[in-house]
């Protein structure tokens, strides 16, 4: 690269080694420029045009519209450094000097468009310890800074699905350690991992990294004393936004904490399906939990709700408040409309704040500011006669921000330009200065002429005249003759064949105003704006309260309003172990039904005989439907949302787990038995007392014989195991397993009411005591379209499979649970003599054995072999 000789190049050259990996946007003027590869690449990325000059390659776009560009890049997966002039191009000496100010990345944007309003953007840390695991999360377009602790892999895996991070900040030995881990999380949702060398991560650099940011002594305030890891994942992440992005983090005041232990744990399977904050469907326009509450009006509430959902409460009182507060709401329609109309006028105050605290902010910015927190006395008028404490508490932290709405009023225009340099901000009236310079620029013409009419006048010269050319500039011209009368102080500037012209001090001051005004005003314009955003900075932590009481005041109007809208009502939380639901429904399959047109069921599970209902009926008859309720009505109850049910008592569930579906994870090598093992598994080794389980044809990824045996076992498990006793949701097609009923307590048969007609069935969709006895998967298939020659045959054969199997009465239990290793239960009686083992092993078919049943087949032999030596 020869032409980095020039000063210039140089310059360029140590700003692009700082960038290290990132692509390189260098100021110049009115633009960003990339040069060498960065511009070959940018150039074939954004479709932009690639030139040349002195054989250098390049390309670059105006730097008032960079943020589009820098966007296309950053989604494509690039980091942008950003090269900016650090000095006055006209005060400066030489070349003007230029830095990287920040490296911009998925989970640094600002001013974006990949920025959801309703969601946060975290960049997240992990750090271990031993067997314990930090981790920090920060989303610096709306200043929070969480950390927590976390005992295991399993809980780190859901936390991090809660947030899915835009980027993750890790150590090369987690990285090593945990290789398969991260790309197991991959698979969930998409992210750029960041890895650093271990030291980033030693304890005593980033305890001295979050002190000295937060200019404290300690971090006990914080609640972090003795959390090594959490401290670890945050001081790294901090010095890594700070050293190797560039960034200004002046706008993180604080680290709150946000332990697991205060919420009802439900893992990412579990989210998913039961389509909380997702769903796999388009089939109507709320598809999952989330946007059937979310009736939210601001960015701040939008958020802050999809936080509730995702975190239901294990805390009675702070369940009770939230109802008490929908409740007053919801029977509080003129208010409840009032506050839902002023709240839709308020843009988002968190993100407004930062941008103003870092530099980024723009005019529309703080006039959106304004308007915004002009909205805030009516909401304070409306909830002064609120009863409930949730309610009074936030009416408190709507602070008095009067001041900073009346500067904004007073200063900045009510519709000011996009960026502050197309001038006109500042409003007339605001500073005399600069009343002064747009009186100059604005009337320059009318001065010209009132200054010659003043001049004729007191020199008696009639044809007296001023002027201007670009050569000379402004002047006084007068004819020869008339020379004598031009006042002494005047100073003779160019004579002319019949005249001469002049110029006074009067007139000179008025060229340099007039030919400096538009440059002054641009400098006292922006020198006005960044006063203003100094003094609103000075009120930041009090727009944070309240935009926090927005948000908390905004999600309680609309879980007030979901209530409204689908009459729902408010259920008994307490710390029983009763969950009994009267007339309960699906809250998101009833939102896109006709009104009245959903059959309502209830439910009753208790520590005692109601422990595991075992619901068996044809698929499509609603079992899943139902199973999916319980499950979701119990989550909104312990979010502080009224449910749609007549009425219900949720006694607290400390997790809900659910194994619904699987389809062949082919991406991981997982067929869909394992997955449903593997899913299984997971619950059985995490579920207690306390927890509500919905399971949903267990066992059917494999043979009949196999996948009752396994659904029996789970079955049993989850009725007698101890400390695992947990309300289970038992739906299956294999109505063997009703024997259960008769032979463990807290087993009872229900099913779904079907009527049978001379052309099929009907499904009445009412969840029924008892058990059934039959399979409708025929008459299943008949309503599928099956051709009538199938059909005929699948009759047939049933009547020949049922006369010839021993399958109509099940006496004993199929398989001990022994037989299948996955699951950590080993209570019941062990077969087995050794010899019987070794002469299994010679009669082995190898070749006919699937993976899954020559692992199951070698658990067998194993234990035949050792059993009785």
């Amino acid at each position: 690269m020869e032409k980095e000789s020039t000063p210039m190049m140089q310059q360029w050259l140590s700003c692009k080694k700082k960038a290290e990996n990132a692509l390189l946007f260098f100021r110049l003027g009115d633009f960003y420029e990339a040069f060498y590869e960065d511009a070959y690449l940018i150039a074939k990325e954004i479709d932009l045009t690639l030139t040349k000059r002195q054989e250098v390659p390049m390309c670059g776009v105006p730097f008032h519209s960079s943020d589009i560009y820098i966007d296309k890049l950053v989604a494509k997966g690039y980091r942008v450094a950003i090269a900016e002039q650090i000095e006055d191009p006209k005060t400066a000496k030489g070349l003007v000097k230029r830095d990287i100010i920040r490296v911009v990345t998925p989970a640094t944007v600002v001013n974006s468009s990949l920025i959801s309003d309703k969601s946060n953007n975290f960049f997240v840390s992990v750090a271990q310890v031993g067997s314990i695991f930090g981790l920090a999360a920060i989303d610096l377009s709306t200043s929070e800074f969480l950390a927590l602790e976390l005992d295991n892999l399993k809980d780190l895996k859901d936390e991090l699905y809660k947030f899915k991070p835009s980027e993750l900040l890790i150590s090369k030995k987690f990285s090593a350690d945990h290789e398969l881990f991260l790309e197991s999380l991959s698979y969930g949702f998409k992210f750029i991992i960041n890895t650093k060398e271990d030291w980033y991560f030693d304890h005593k650099s980033c305890y001295d990294t979050l002190t000295q940011h937060f200019k404290l002594h300690n971090l006990d305030g914080f609640g972090l004393k003795g959390q090594i890891t959490a401290i670890n994942a945050s001081g790294a992440l901090l010095n890594y936004l700070k050293d190797d992005l560039s960034l200004d983090l002046r706008h993180l005041q604080k680290i709150s904490q946000d332990p697991i232990s205060a919420y009802m744990g439900i893992d990412h399977t579990c989210m998913k399906n039961l389509e909380i904050i997702e769903s796999s469907s388009q089939s109507h326009k709320k598809n999952t939990l989330l946007e059937v509450l979310d009736y939210t009006s601001t960015p701040m509430g939008g958020r802050l709700l999809k936080n509730w959902v995702k975190r239901p409460l294990l805390n009675i009182e702070e369940i009770k408040n939230r109802q008490n507060a929908i409740e007053e709401l919801k029977n509080s329609t003129f208010a409840l409309d009032g506050l839902s109309s002023h709240l839709s006028k308020i843009r988002d105050l968190e993100r407004l704040t930062m941008k103003i605290a870092c530099g980024y902010a723009g005019p529309k910015d703080l006039t959106s500011l304004r308007f915004s927190l002009e909205n805030v006395p009516y909401l304070k008028a409306i909830l002064k006669d609120f009863k409930t404490g949730l309610l009074i508490k936030e009416l408190a932290n709507l602070k008095d921000v009067s001041s900073i709405t009346s500067l904004i009023e007073k200063a900045i225009s009510d519709n000011p330009p996009l960026r502050l340099s197309e001038g006109g901000t500042i409003k007339e009236g605001y500073n005399k200065d600069l009343d002064e310079l747009r009186s100059i620029r604005q009337n320059s013409r009318q001065w010209l002429a009132n200054y010659q009419t003043t001049l004729k006048e007191e020199t008696k010269i009639k044809t007296l005249k001023v002027g201007y050319t670009k050569v000379f500039g402004y002047y006084i011209e007068v004819s020869r003759g008339q020379t004598d009368k031009i006042p002494s102080n005047f100073q003779r500037k160019q004579t002319l064949v019949n005249g001469e012209r002049f110029v006074s001090e009067e007139l000179k001051s008025f060229e340099h105003k007039i030919l400096t005004a538009e440059e002054q005003i641009k400098a006292l314009e922006s020198t006005i704006f960044e006063e203003i955003k100094k003094s609103i900075s000075k009120y930041s932590e009090d727009i944070h309260k309240i935009a926090k009481a927005c948000a908390i005041i905004d999600v309680l109007c609309s879980l007030a309003l979901a209530a409204k809208e689908y009459e729902w009502t408010r259920p008994m939380v307490d710390d029983s172990d009763t969950l009994q639901i009267k007339d309960g429904r699906h809250p998101i399959i009833e939102a896109a039904e006709p009104l009245n047109s959903f059959v309502p069921n209830d439910t009753f599970l208790d520590e005692k005989e109601n422990r595991l209902f075992l619901i068996t009926g044809p698929n499509m008859a609603g079992k899943s439907t139902y199973i999916r309720q319980v499950a979701l009505i119990t989550i909104m109850a312990q979010i502080g949302s009224f449910i749609p049910a007549t009425n219900a008592h949720i006694g607290i569930v400390d997790k809900v787990f659910s194994r619904i579906g699987a389809n062949d994870d082919l991406t991981r090598g997982q067929s869909t038995f394992m997955v449903e093992m593997t899913e299984t598994a997971n619950i059985l080794n995490n579920v207690t007392s306390k927890s509500l389980v919905i399971l949903d044809e267990i066992g059917r990824g494999t043979s009949t014989y196999d996948g009752i045996s396994i659904a029996w076992a789970v079955a049993e498990y989850l009725l007698t195991a101890p400390q695992k006793r947990a309300k289970t949701l038992f739906a299956t097609h294999y109505w063997e397993l009703t024997e259960l009923e008769k032979k463990i307590e807290g087993a009872v048969n229900y099913n779904v009411a079907i009527k049978e007609t001379m052309g099929g069935i009907i499904f009445l969709r009412k969840i029924i005591k008892g058990g059934t006895d039959k399979s409708y998967g025929i008459h299943v298939a008949k309503l599928a379209g099956l051709p009538f020659q199938a059909i005929k045959r699948a009759e047939e054969m049933l009547i020949e499979l049922e006369q010839t199997s021993n399958r109509k009465t099940l006496k004993t239990s199929p398989k001990k649970i022994s037989e299948y290793p996955l699951f950590s239960y080993s209570s019941l009686p062990q077969p087995s003599l050794a010899s019987l083992a070794i002469e299994e092993l010679k009669n082995l078919n190898i070749d006919n054995l699937t993976p899954i049943e020559a692992l199951q087949k070698l658990f067998e032999i194993k234990e035949k072999a050792t059993k009785n030596q």
